[in-house]
């Protein structure tokens, strides 16, 4: 059962407990315990998931760092929530590290991959108070708190609390005691969370580290400042993100610096002409190769994340078997990883970010023909040129044709995704949300279509290795089922390409499309 959760309150000096306890020991007895003291962490997934939905999270500090660790879920307004974890790594705790409880059930669907990261280590003293009845039953608890900071080797002293703790089943003596806080004590409610303070305290964002590309541009500016601006926070992505790549922190940093570069490549090929020709004929091919050595970790990371789906056709009496098998794609995983962490860490993944850097750096100022060209413009005829030629390759598929055919169509509606992402800001909202949202759903099919396809035959290739393990010829039995389960919804995503497509391609949105991008509609 959770806990109730409190009513935090501000206190501006330690005096301010004294008039606290006086005003309510007037009508309520008041009963002070031992202080204590206490250290815990603050914890959240990198990019802020737990702070965007109200929520904190923190880890007490006790024992070693192999030892399980407490922590505490605050859920407003569910409550509060306790669980445990034993994490593999200090730096580091998974949601399958949780045990089975409220708190991981509720964390799964918010984090997903994404893992619980210490952000900030506090020190506290605390002194409970029980608040009672006439019949000496304790119906609100309250804890002055004196929480201490630790940050550049300095150590702060944040603002005294207290923290109104309701009792079950005492609503009435809770809220009393509330309004008697607020009302004659003249306590005000804090401002902010203690976590936001913390955060604030140690120079930290409470909203964490996002990687979304939000870059307002005017429709008139030349595509030079224009293209540099969005590459520049394209850049500041994969910077913030390449350090958690490298120590594996979770699969979402790895995901979203490969989507950053992905990003970049689109705008270097459909920016064509902004950039000075060998500067940029250089930096796709050095874009191209840190795509090309983060690919097969990332495959993997997708791959084992399906992998309790792409068990399920597997009878249960056979599951065990698919043991040896999660084991050996466990083992190319690592093995993918520290090959991509050395390629990572060497001087010509250095010397490549070093020469984008300096392309996008300096004053603004790019070489390229088309560098002059209002932004609004250049981005309209590749948005629409980019629509059309996806009409034209997705009216020649039909049953016949070949997976690639579905692969390139695929690659063509990311390189539509990224131009309304990055440049659609330029348009009306209504105009352009509609393309997009038909834009997923095909997506959605394609990307179904394609990651089956890499998985057969990811898997297919272990086939002689899985043979030669222990277990392995059973394994390779039950492999047969997930085979079978993901070329059944392969087809099944293939037979849905259809619809998706014509909803794609509706008369009205191809309308929209040249109303809004074609020549005489460019921008606002």
């Amino acid at each position: 059962m959770p806990q109730p959760v409190p009513v935090e309150l501000a206190l501006s000096s330690d005096a301010d407990m004294e008039g606290v306890t006086r005003l309510l020991g007037r009508s309520m007895p008041v009963h002070a315990a031992p202080p204590r003291s206490c250290e815990r962490i603050l914890l959240d997934s990198f990019d802020g998931r737990l702070r965007e939905r109200g929520w904190t999270a923190w880890r007490d500090v006790r024992g070693g760092a192999s030892s399980p660790a407490p922590l505490t879920l605050e859920c407003p307004p569910e409550g509060r929530f306790s669980g445990t974890a034993r994490p593999g790594r200090r730096d580091r705790i998974l949601v399958s590290e949780l045990t089975d409880g409220p708190a991981r059930r509720l964390l799964e669907p918010v984090l997903d991959e994404r893992a619980l990261l210490p952000l900030v280590r506090v020190r506290a003293r605390t002194q409970p108070l029980s608040v009672c009845n006439r019949d000496a039953k304790t119906v609100v608890r309250l804890v002055h708190e004196d929480t201490r900071v630790t940050a550049g080797g300095t150590e702060i002293r944040l603002a005294p609390r207290l923290r109104v703790v309701p009792v079950l089943g005492y609503d009435r003596d809770f809220a009393r005691v509330t309004a008697l806080l607020t009302g004659r004590g003249g306590l005000t409610r804090a401002d902010g969370s203690l976590a936001d303070e913390v955060m604030t305290a140690a120079g930290l964002d409470p909203r964490g580290v996002s990687s979304e590309v939000r870059v307002r541009l005017d429709p008139a500016m030349p595509a030079g400042p224009a293209m540099l601006a969005v590459c520049r926070r394209l850049a500041e992505v994969v910077d913030a993100n390449l350090a958690g790549t490298i120590d594996d922190l979770d699969p979402e940093f790895l995901h979203d610096l490969r989507v950053a570069v992905r990003r970049t490549r689109s705008v270097l090929k459909e920016m064509r002409g902004v950039l000075e020709p060998g500067a940029a004929q250089r930096s796709r091919v050095d874009l191209r190769w840190i795509q090309e050595v983060t690919g097969p970790t990332r495959d993997l990371d997708v791959l084992l994340h399906d992998w309790p789906a792409m068990t399920a056709p597997v009878p249960a009496g056979m599951a065990a078997d698919l043991d040896p098998l999660e084991q050996l794609l466990r083992r190319h995983r690592a093995e993918a990883y520290s090959a991509m962490r050395r390629q990572l860490r060497s001087r010509r993944f250095g010397q490549a970010w070093e020469d984008w850097r300096q392309v996008i750096g300096g004053d603004g100022s790019v070489g390229g023909p088309a560098a002059g060209h209002p932004v609004g413009e250049l981005a309209a005829g590749r948005i629409l040129s980019v629509y059309r030629s996806m009409v034209k390759m997705g009216s020649a598929i039909d049953d016949s044709s070949p997976p690639p055919a579905l692969h390139d169509l695929r690659k063509r509606g990311k390189e539509l995704r990224y131009l309304l992402e990055l440049f659609g800001g330029m348009w009306p909202a209504k105009r352009v949300k509609p393309l997009v949202a038909g834009l997923k759903g095909l997506q959605e099919v394609l990307g179904h279509f394609q990651d089956d396809e890499i998985q057969v035959a990811e898997l297919r290739g272990l086939g002689p290795e899985l043979a030669s393990a222990p277990g392995g010829t059973d394994s390779l039995i039950a492999l047969g089922f997930v085979l079978d389960g993901l070329s059944a919804s392969q087809r099944q995503a293939r037979a849905s390409f259809a619809a998706r497509f014509a909803d794609f391609t509706r008369p009205s949105t191809r309308d929209a499309v040249r109303d809004t991008f074609g020549p005489t509609r460019r921008h606002r």
